[in-house]
């Protein structure tokens, strides 16, 4: 089983992956977590490249695809082999938004060329965490090119994130509540589809 957290910046996808991962862990159940962009050394590499500002958008495309590839032969496919869930911070749909709708480069374009490099692999489990932006950036500390970008850009990145919740595996979490909250819905989802 694949899950896998988006939403804008700061809504919480870090800290409900930890929460996450700490409750199979309570209930023996193996795990394996990692960032997009990021994972592997190699991919964690590809982040520093992937965060340098002046890019051009399908630069910053064929970036996460490589290491959303190594991260597929070298991680999500061997932890699934072995019966572990994979929980993934961006996945999928954090492409399709931020190269795709906010980048430019459309959303089948992107989808395309996810499918041809075979990077395209649906979770089984989506969790969107909605928060408004204003709220949202107050909780971080502006640090990479997308968290600095002008506020129109992060009202337009949360909607892009709520017109792409649409298929069956999308949940979308109202995150601007207290984080226990949060992070109750999220784990009653997963206990209601493992069966907990």
């Amino acid at each position: 089983m694949i899950i896998s957290f988006e939403g804008g910046e700061g809504v919480g996808k870090s800290t409900h992956v930890k929460i996450l991962c700490a409750h199979l862990e309570q209930h023996g159940l193996p795990w394996l977590s990692f960032r997009e962009p990021g994972g592997s050394p190699f991919c964690e590499g590809i982040r520093g490249l992937f965060f340098h500002k002046g890019l051009d958008t399908i630069t910053e495309l064929l970036l996460i695809l490589a290491s959303r590839r190594e991260n597929i032969v070298k991680l999500v496919l061997p932890a699934l082999e072995q019966g572990k869930i994979v929980i993934i911070d961006r996945f999928i749909d954090s492409t399709l938004v931020y190269q795709g709708v906010l980048g430019g480069l459309g959303i089948g374009r992107v989808r395309e060329l996810m499918e041809k490099t075979e990077t395209w692999i649906e979770p089984d489990l989506t969790f969107v965490l909605d928060v408004d932006p204003g709220h949202a950036l107050k909780r971080i500390v502006p640090g990479d090119k997308f968290e600095e970008r002008e506020p129109a850009f992060h009202q337009r990145l949360r909607q892009a994130f709520l017109d792409l919740a649409t298929e069956a595996r999308h949940c979308i979490i109202d995150a601007d509540r207290p984080r226990d909250q949060v992070s109750n819905d999220i784990l009653a989802t997963v206990d209601r589809v493992l069966k907990l």
